[in-house]
């Protein structure tokens, strides 16, 4: 079966080819999003399924149930550098701990590979 995340690794290679993708796993709950660890990959293919890319995710021990994507290309238009690459990687968690609605700019999918949208909650 094709998953959310499979259509989204596919269009984001057919759109920029070769990129870095920054990965944060999250625990998901009713009320709330929390970051767990999170990492980068290069991109060279979109042959990685669901299937394959949740079996890496789960060698964490993270116990996560969710998990975020975010593209991320040099000026070039392909992957970033690893320096870079790390330095951003501290943007985007940052980004994401600060205001969950962040995580709505890439793609945030649960064990499934389904996507999840994250919604402000009038209080």
């Amino acid at each position: 079966m094709t998953t959310d995340f499979d259509h989204w690794l596919a269009a984001q290679y057919g759109e920029y080819g070769p990129f870095t993708v920054f990965i944060i796993l999250v625990l998901v709950s009713d009320d709330e999003i929390a970051p767990l660890k999170s990492s980068y990959a290069h991109v060279i293919g979109s042959d990685l399924s669901w299937r394959e890319m949740r079996r890496l995710l789960d060698g964490t021990g993270a116990g996560w149930n969710g998990a975020a994507f975010f593209v991320g290309l040099d000026r070039a238009g392909g992957p970033l550098d690893d320096e870079v690459a790390a330095r951003k990687l501290k943007e985007v968690e940052a980004d994401a701990r600060a205001d969950a609605l962040a995580f709505n700019r890439g793609l945030l999918v649960d064990r499934e590979g389904r996507q999840l949208r994250v919604e402000e909650v009038a209080q």
